[in-house]
């Protein structure tokens, strides 16, 4: 029997054909666009698979690996089907991240979240390596997954911390520097980097300098200055050099600066910052200015001693023939006045000559043994005469005999012009004090005042009350031909002779002053060197014992400060220093439990000494307070600037003396 396909029907002819057609026109239609699909995901696959970043597809919840890239299975030796078999929790540190965790197995969310983990991945063979883990929150088909992108960062760990070694060797090199090292930004001038010495030698801190501009830290005249140094180098593109530049401190002292600036460009050409290297030549300059002065002193003396010898001979003849027309002229005769006048003005020029020997220290001396106390006692009677009715001159003999061996005429020549001194800086009266005593100097003292010889002294000490100095004239005052005298009334002699007869001794001489307080100078003479019978022999006192109590040290001077607390510390003291008055009354009141004993300057800014202790004493009216100062005590008194009865150390430090003083106050009960 034959079927309906047997047989022809059109209808089913058609039905074939048209099928043929619907097959060709789509495989013609869509083939193309799938094989391009598929040729774009190998590529996809192949530039996923030879990343260097290992890539994870996570399971929300559980974590565990639904795919993973090729790149992953190369760096860390698992095969695919070793990771699809575990959780991306168990092949690194990420259950030790927070974040990390949360992202993952978190069940609700709905994409888009996304956080940075730093962990170890775990190799197959063992060990591990840093890598830099990104995690993206997806949803794909219905599910929630987190992509993981893993990138090995251990070469750019090592990179980075060699770098940071080398940047850190580097600023070591920098901070260490013995000068402050500094740079500024060009645009506007602002610290954009500064070292160590930079801070210690300017008073701020790192964070109180980077970012200001020398307008915000320094006197205006001064950071002009600096400013405008800054826009040369710029403009010059050069390195530039300045020999000397002052800058003030955050404490308000003054410095003295060698400086190089030079610009930095960028890779443009652009001048980008500025550099600077500035050395500290303060003390340098005082040094050369001490050795200056030193050279001019020996010149003029030399100068000085020359002439006087030469105008000693035509003196001679002058005085000599001038005596024998006196004894030829009748006393009748109307030239016996003239002549008179000449014979005066011949004697004053030869006294002046012996001044000028006396400073050139050229004069023939005429040493002996003798008493200082005693050549001071036979002085003072003069001294009433000089200093006049409205000055009232104290004396302080010390008891003990004082051998030495001077020109008797020399020391009385150093008190007159001592004397004279002061009477003319108390022209409204006063009072004068002139005092002796014996005095052990050690090594100590020189180190702490960086003159004198180790030994035993005869001090001489002459305090006035008068109008005293600042420290540029009391720096200057043995200067020869300096003085503070109006034209025609002073030589600028007195002070540089009295210079050159104590050290024409082999002694010494200090002075200490303070604007309307006063004047002391201290002169030390040695002692005899000679044996001492058994009865006369002097006990040298044991060292001070030292403590562990805390003495608040209040001193302006940093020097003085300085030595006080290291001379304290070294004998156990636990030491709280302040710079002035105001800021030994806030430190007091911070400590006041601790504080023991205050050590304290007279005269200090914002507070003096008699100011603090009052403001103290309403804090805790017990406590002990011990004053230096380099007057005498009667002329400290006499300015009211001290309590009656208060316990006070004389300057010039003595660190023996300050100990025991310290300790004898420490140990009395009140």
């Amino acid at each position: 029997m034959k079927t309906y396909h047997d047989t022809f029907d059109p209808l089913y002819a058609l039905q074939k054909k048209l099928a043929g057609f619907g097959e060709y026109s789509i495989r013609k239609t869509y083939y193309p666009e799938l094989q391009q699909r598929l040729e774009e995901l190998e590529r996809f696959k192949a530039l996923i698979d030879h990343s260097n970043d290992a890539l994870f597809l996570i399971k929300v919840v559980t974590g565990r690996i639904a795919d993973v890239s090729e790149s992953a299975c190369r760096q860390m030796g698992w095969t695919r089907a070793e990771f699809l078999e575990t959780s991306l929790f168990d092949l690194s540190g990420l259950a030790n991240c927070p974040e990390a965790e949360k992202l993952i197995k978190q069940p609700l969310g709905g994409g888009g979240e996304r956080t940075l983990a730093v962990t170890d991945l775990l190799w197959k063979g063992g060990g591990r390596f840093l890598a830099e883990i990104t995690l993206n929150r997806m949803s794909f088909h219905d599910e929630d997954y987190v992509l993981a992108v893993a990138r090995d960062i251990t070469e750019r760990k090592r990179t980075d911390e060699a770098l940071r070694q080398s940047e850190n060797f580097l600023k070591n090199i920098v901070d260490n520097i013995p000068a402050m090292v500094f740079a500024k930004d060009a645009a506007e001038l602002r610290y954009v980097a500064i070292n160590k010495a930079g801070e210690q030698l300017l008073g701020y801190s790192r964070d109180e300098l980077l970012g200001r501009g020398d307008h915000d830290l320094f006197p205006e005249e001064q950071a002009e200055f600096f400013s405008s140094k800054d826009r040369e180098v710029l403009a010059r593109r050069d390195l530039l050099e300045i020999p000397e530049e002052t800058i003030k401190t955050r404490s308000g002292e003054d410095r003295i600066l060698r400086t190089r600036k030079i610009p930095l460009f960028d890779s443009k050409g652009n001048a980008r910052y500025l550099l600077g290297i500035a050395e500290d030549i303060t003390d340098r300059k005082q040094l050369e200015e001490q050795l200056l002065q030193s050279q001019k002193m020996e010149a003029v003396g030399q100068l000085a001693g020359g002439v006087a010898h030469d105008f000693n001979n035509i003196l001679m003849v002058i005085m000599g023939y001038g005596g024998m027309l006196k004894t030829d002229l009748g006393p009748d005769s109307p030239h016996k006045d003239k002549l008179e006048q000449i014979i005066d003005a011949a004697e004053r020029a030869a006294q002046l000559t012996c001044s000028l020997l006396a400073f050139s220290r050229k004069q023939v001396m005429k040493p002996r043994a003798a008493d200082l106390k005693n050549i001071v006692e036979q002085v003072q009677r003069f001294l009433v005469r000089i200093i006049g009715e409205d000055i009232q001159l104290r004396s302080i003999l010390a008891a003990d005999n004082l051998p030495v061996v001077v020109d008797s005429g020399q020391i009385e020549q150093v008190l007159i012009n001592l004397a004279t001194n002061a009477r003319d800086a108390m022209p409204k009266g006063g009072l004068l004090t002139i005092g002796t005593g014996l005095l052990d100097i050690d090594a100590a003292f020189v180190q702490a005042n960086g003159y004198g010889e180790p030994g035993r002294y005869a001090l001489i000490s002459v305090s006035d009350s008068g109008i005293g100095m600042d420290e540029k004239t009391r720096k200057r005052i043995f200067e020869p031909f300096f003085t503070t005298k109006e034209v025609g009334k002073g030589t600028g002699l007195g002070m540089s002779i009295v210079y050159g007869i104590v050290k024409q001794h082999h002694g010494f001489i200090n002075v200490y002053s303070e604007p309307q307080i006063g004047t002391t100078f201290r002169i030390y003479i040695p002692l005899i060197a000679r044996e001492l019978a058994e009865c006369e022999r002097i006990i040298t006192p044991a060292p001070p014992k030292g403590g562990s109590e805390t003495i608040l040290v209040a001193e302006d001077d940093p020097g003085v400060r300085k030595l006080m607390q290291e001379v304290l510390t070294g004998s156990g003291y636990t030491v709280i220093p302040a710079e002035d008055g105001q800021d030994a009354v806030d430190k007091f009141r911070a400590n006041r439990a601790t504080v023991k004993l205050i050590l304290m300057d007279i005269i200090m800014p914002k507070k003096s000494g008699k100011e603090a202790c009052c403001e103290i004493r309403l804090i805790d009216d017990d406590v002990k307070i011990l004053y230096s100062s380099g007057y005498t005590l009667d002329i400290i008194q006499s300015r009211d600037v001290l309590d009656t009865g208060a316990e006070l150390v004389m300057k010039p430090v003595q660190p023996l003396e300050l100990l025991r003083k310290v300790r004898e106050l420490l140990d009395n009960e009140r």
